[in-house]
């Protein structure tokens, strides 16, 4: 059999929504667009695991970037990241091209480019259902931990992010032209 020998790694509620807090998944499964395109032109798939759903569970509610931005989640986010770290790097030295990670913007964890803020803490029963959080320009807890581990090895993978909320505007088409302009910005072949 032959190999593409591209290989991407994707946050993993872009291939399982349901590992998204209750309430929150656009989709049912795997974002279909993005999924045909790979399969399309042969670029293999490494799903990095889902932080917030092994470490709170499926019953865990939505949080910010501060409530996840804690010693014990970030040893948490480097043990789950070890072995990806590994493996980018064995792709790395077989001649493989690693395209890049994509990231889910917007999330306190995986957001690449954009995180959510806002908790100020306290008791949540005295709160609103929902406490008011904003979007923000900054990386996830997650992400953040995977572009250091990265870069303490000395390897240079572009990250771009994707936002759920342009269900229209989601393809590995433009995630693809995206990642080559970052890998570009980063000086990679």
């Amino acid at each position: 059999m032959k190999r593409g020998r591209k290989i991407v790694a994707l946050a993993h509620c872009i291939l399982n929504a349901n590992a998204k807090v209750a309430g929150i998944a656009q989709i049912p499964g795997a974002i279909p667009v993005i999924l045909e395109g790979l399969l399309r032109d042969g670029v293999g798939i490494v799903q990095l695991p889902c932080p917030e759903q092994t470490y709170g569970g499926c019953r865990r509610w939505g949080m910010t970037r501060e409530q996840y931005d804690v010693p014990k989640y970030r040893r948490h986010c480097r043990a789950l990241l070890e072995d990806v770290v590994e493996q980018m790097e064995d792709y790395l030295r077989n001649d493989y091209e690693v395209l890049g990670i994509v990231g889910v913007d917007g999330s306190p964890s995986c957001g690449v480019d954009r995180t959510c803020v806002g908790y100020p803490g306290g008791e949540i029963a005295s709160m609103q259902l929902l406490p008011e959080c904003s979007i923000v320009e900054g990386r996830g807890v997650f992400l953040e931990c995977l572009m250091s581990m990265l870069q303490d090895r000395g390897v240079s993978i572009p990250a771009v992010g994707i936002d759920e909320a342009l269900q229209e505007a989601l393809s590995w088409a433009e995630l693809s032209k995206k990642l080559c302009r970052c890998a570009g910005d980063m000086g990679t072949p």
